[in-house]
């Protein structure tokens, strides 16, 4: 194991080092706190450190300026910039991120480093920031990582930016902005992305066919973030349930898990650096292994912690285990009050389904458990509160009492958030709920769910999600205006002032070409 920096971090890739004939930044559009606890992040930042001719740093943005943890002063001192993001809000600091290092927005053509994007936010729509970057990859960064860097070290220091691009442009997933124009196509009120020569009027995402070949782990590990308490392992990607708000069940190609055996191997370099495993991914519950998994990291002496578990998934060995790694609270998620209206949205079980697996959890001695629910959803009315209410009633009537024959009553804690559409789902042509009516909604909660003894109630913000649905919603009108909008949300009103087309984005989306539709959608290259 390595030895620890000062930043109380522990290196499991090579730690980064100078002499490399190529400087690369591994940027991310937000904190060291936010970037450091992004599994995507570690792996672009693993994939660089594990090619040897890179001298590779680490960048984010701290609020008002540029932080280099491992050494260096602006962006323009690299040959190469690399973006990975996950959160579209996140996007919001691109523009001064660059600005403060140095590089021309709107500009990556110009001299100046080779800027390069992916992750989450970027597969699902790049346009908003298409013009910020020189290359941008749609969907998995593994099969780009077989090719890239070569392509990158063979054109060193000085190379042609447009002969990386030619080479580069035959990647997997491997999206040019400069190579597409976009504008005004008859029927649709978006600037839509359109090949210039012989581009491809089709942009297939990257995807990896077996997690086993590079497991996503951390490359370092931070004491000082979100999960510093974990060692993350993705142990699946892709998501058969295809709930019709989740973006991630629809961009990221079919359902892979971790293989046991490598799955193992992993664990146990894991368990030198931390205690508790926290096994990663967009259907962990549905892993075919999962409990054996469970129970080999038992055996090793670890605990485990799983990102996620469908509620329907929960049985009573899974209780008992997630209880003897110590979790004191479980997350489970309705998302909506009533069974009508979470069959719309891919969550098809009954009330009495979601008071058994609160059930199992009691039994289990799992005193504590959070709850998740969104407000403004197609199809929801007001009387739907109720329903809500009533059913955190159940659960808090349920868990309280568990909790007094055991002798001590677990946490509730009720989160609630806007429904924000994303693209590639089935319900990308929806409207945001308006403002008064999400107001209205979450002030109905507020009042009913506050009055019940032992239940802590998170509203989240509508700001935050009327600046998340126009960033994953925008097309390239919007990039020149990024860098007018607060990182932490937004009213309506101020943003409508900013970008007048922020209506047409946010509330009517209804007809016409969408400009996400030349990325995916379909089965994309698995290599």
């Amino acid at each position: 194991m390595n030895a620890r920096s000062p930043l109380d971090e522990a290196w499991v890739s090579p730690r980064p080092a100078r002499g490399g004939s190529l400087r690369v930044a591994v940027a991310y559009p937000n904190s060291y706190w936010v970037g450091m606890s992004n599994l995507g992040y570690q792996a672009v930042l693993r994939g660089f450190l594990d090619v040897p001719g890179f001298d590779v740093r680490r960048v984010f943005w701290e609020g008002s300026g540029l932080y280099f943890p491992d050494g260096s002063r602006s962006l323009s001192e690299f040959d190469v910039v690399a973006f990975s993001v996950s959160f579209q809000p996140d996007l919001v600091h691109l523009p001064r991120m660059l600005e403060a290092g140095g590089v021309a927005p709107f500009a990556p053509e110009a001299a100046g480093p080779f800027v390069l994007g992916g992750g989450a936010a970027l597969t699902i729509n790049p346009e908003p920031v298409a013009q910020f970057f020189d290359l941008i990859i749609i969907g998995d960064s593994e099969p780009v990582f077989e090719t890239l860097p070569d392509i990158l070290l063979s054109a060193g220091p000085s190379g042609s930016r447009d002969r990386i691009l030619e080479l580069a442009a035959g990647l997997p997933g491997a999206y040019v902005p400069s190579m597409y124009s976009a504008g005004e196509v008859k029927g649709s009120r978006y600037l839509i992305p359109r090949p210039l020569g012989s581009m491809s009027p089709w942009i297939e995402r990257s995807m990896v066919s077996s997690l086993d070949v590079k497991p996503a782990r951390p490359a370092v590990v931070a004491r000082g973030t979100e999960f510093g308490s974990m060692y993350p392992l993705e142990i699946s990607r892709g998501c058969g349930a295809k709930c019709s708000f989740c973006a991630a069940s629809h961009i990221c190609g079919p359902v892979r898990f971790l293989g046991l055996e490598r799955m193992e191997k992993e664990v146990r370099t894991g368990l030198k650096y931390r205690r508790k495993i926290g096994l990663v991914g967009t259907a962990v519950s549905y892993h075919p292994e999962l409990l054996d998994a469970g129970r080999m990291i038992l055996d090793l002496g670890g605990r485990f912690s799983p990102s996620s578990v469908r509620l329907e998934r929960m049985t009573p060995e899974l209780a008992e285990m997630l209880a003897a790694s110590g979790h004191r609270t479980v997350s489970l998620a309705p998302e909506a009050g009533t069974s009508a209206l979470r069959k719309t949205v891919g969550k098809g079980f009954s009330d009495d389904a979601i008071m058994e697996a609160v059930n199992l959890l009691q039994r289990a001695r799992v005193p504590g458990v959070k709850v998740y629910f969104m407000v403004g959803l197609p199809g929801e009315e007001d009387d739907d509160m109720a329903a809500i209410s009533d059913l955190v009633g159940r659960i808090r009537d349920k868990v309280v009492g568990a909790g007094r024959k055991r002798g001590k009553v677990g946490n509730i804690t009720v989160s609630v958030n806007p429904f924000v559409p994303k693209p590639h789902t089935p319900l990308e042509r929806e409207p945001m709920a308006a403002e008064d009516v999400l107001s209205r909604r979450l002030k109905s909660l507020r009042e009913k769910i506050g009055r019940m003894g032992g239940v802590r109630f998170q509203a989240g913000s509508m700001r935050g999600a009327y600046l998340d649905a126009l960033i994953s919603l925008g097309d390239r009108n919007l990039g020149k205006a990024l860098g007018a909008l607060p990182a932490g949300g937004i009213s309506l009103r101020k943003l409508q002032r900013i970008f007048p087309d922020a209506d047409r984005i946010l509330f009517d989306r209804r007809n016409g070409k969408l400009p996400w539709t030349l990325f995916g959608g379909r089965s994309g290259k698995v290599v």
